[in-house]
């Protein structure tokens, strides 16, 4: 019984000196010691400060112009277009022209023929005209014989000439027979509203003419627009078929007083030069200044949305400046900012500012140069570190290996730089040959031994 005991007692001791060696090795797991006969373990190593690689740019003073960009179409103006036409109902039997076509002074444009309601109007007018004149005759012979009044002889004269007249003008205008209508001036034909065959009423369009130089753009403007617009106000067009193509410079020539109900938009007609070489119907866009102040500008993506305005960030000492701003005119590349802490010079973060914080240490990756007409005298050039860059004793800790001798943190020393009776060089410390870990498992392998021993005493003395 007794030996029993004895034997669940090593059993015991045999397991706890396990578990308390293991414990312990691993509670341990992951110090290192700088001096192995003091034992003196190595301070921790304090963490990175956060820091972030940003662009900057100059902060400027300039004029900027806010603009209203519409668009619209090139048309013929209503009082510079002719529209050729016929005084009687006709038919079209030949088109001689097309859309767009320029045309010269006596080319002919369309071919017509009287309808079958114009030849019976004809046969009519003939006929209107042979009662007249045998009308007239036997009042003249009534008044010859003293038979007829004056009166009566001046109604018969007006009625006949009144039915010559009629006749006449139909076969002027060619309901007798086919007629072609020819251009009285140069100019583009800007349509052409009928097709062969078709029959077009008494004095119904046919081919609509507009003068080359005349031609106007329409464009389509917000009504809350109005106000900043004025006859006579410059005006840029650009061709939308065309990505990078020159401006067209136009004026504007007439404000519309009206809303299409169709676009909810007010139409204004903008003039444009001679020899635009824009074509008819073709789509243009308009841009035209709104708004104009002289201030502190910025790129657009300087400028970030924050909850109640905008925030910007400048880069002071090496660190990042947070600042609160309203903005002022804007267009599509440049903004105002209004702020009483930003001044002209200051360097403003364009890329990498949604990673900023206020008062985090940065690094200066490439500062954007203005153009040289607007560039303030103070700037860097392109790509030149600006003065206010980070000083080397404050650079942040991943750029630590450039600093000078004398400046590195001495509580924390790079592995290289481990004293000689550590590890070699460049190697990482391991629990495996620390001398802590070896005297951890030397106790547990002596113990370990012991109880073994005892061990095979117990069996033989049980023998």
């Amino acid at each position: 019984m007794k030996s029993s005991i004895a034997w669940v007692l090593v059993v015991i001791v045999v397991a706890a000196a396990a578990g308390g060696g293991y414990w312990t090795g691993h509670r341990h797991a992951g110090k290192t010691e700088t001096t192995a006969d003091k034992g003196e373990s190595k301070p921790e190593e304090k963490p990175d400060k956060p820091s972030a690689t940003v662009s900057v740019v100059p902060i400027r003073k300039a004029t900027i112009s806010e603009q209203i960009t519409v668009y619209g179409s090139v048309v013929a103006p209503p009082n510079e277009t002719r529209v050729a036409s016929v005084p009687f109902e006709s038919r079209v039997t030949k088109v001689l022209v097309a859309p767009g076509q320029p045309i010269a002074t006596g080319q002919p444009l369309i071919e017509v023929e009287g309808s079958a309601a114009t030849t019976l109007m004809l046969q009519e007018a003939r006929n209107a005209v042979a009662a007249a004149e045998r009308d007239l005759q036997l009042v003249r012979q009534r008044y010859e014989q003293k038979l007829a009044t004056n009166a009566e002889l001046n109604t018969a004269e007006n009625a006949l000439r009144l039915a010559q007249g009629r006749l006449q003008a139909l076969e002027q205008g060619g309901a007798g027979g086919p007629r072609q209508l020819k251009a009285d001036a140069p100019g583009i034909v800007s349509k052409v509203d009928v097709q062969i065959g078709q029959v077009v009423p008494i004095g119904g369009p046919l081919v609509e003419i507009a003068t080359e130089d005349r031609i106007e753009a329409k464009v389509g403007v917000e009504p809350s627009d109005l106000a900043y617009l004025k006859p006579g106000q410059p005006v840029r067009l650009y061709r939308t078929d065309e990505t990078g193509g020159e401006a067209i410079d136009g004026k504007i020539r007439l404000i519309g007083h009206r809303v299409d109900p169709m676009t909810r938009l007010t139409e204004v007609m903008i003039s444009l030069p001679q020899n635009s070489r824009l074509l008819m119907e073709s789509f243009v866009a308009a841009k035209m200044p709104r708004a104009s102040a002289t201030g502190l500008v910025v790129p657009r993506e300087a400028v970030l949305p924050a909850e109640g305005g905008y925030t910007l960030f400048t880069v002071k000492e090496g660190k990042a400046v947070k600042h609160t701003v309203k903005i002022g005119i804007e267009n599509d590349r440049e903004a105002q900012v209004i702020a009483d802490d930003v001044a002209e010079g200051d360097l403003a973060v364009v890329v990498g500012n949604y990673e900023l914080d206020d008062g985090m240490e940065v690094k200066v990756q490439e500062t954007i140069t203005p153009p040289a007409a607007t560039q303030a005298a103070e700037t860097q050039p392109a790509g030149a570190e600006p003065p206010q860059t980070q000083p080397a004793d404050t650079q942040p800790a991943e750029t630590s290996q450039t600093q000078p001798a004398g400046t590195q943190p001495s509580q924390t020393p790079p592995a290289a730089t481990q004293p000689s009776g550590t590890q070699p060089a460049g190697t990482q410390p391991s629990a495996a040959v620390s001398p802590r870990y070896e005297a951890v498992d030397s106790s547990l392998i002596s113990q370990s031994r012991q109880g073994i021993e005892l061990f095979s005493a117990g069996m033989e003395g049980r023998a």
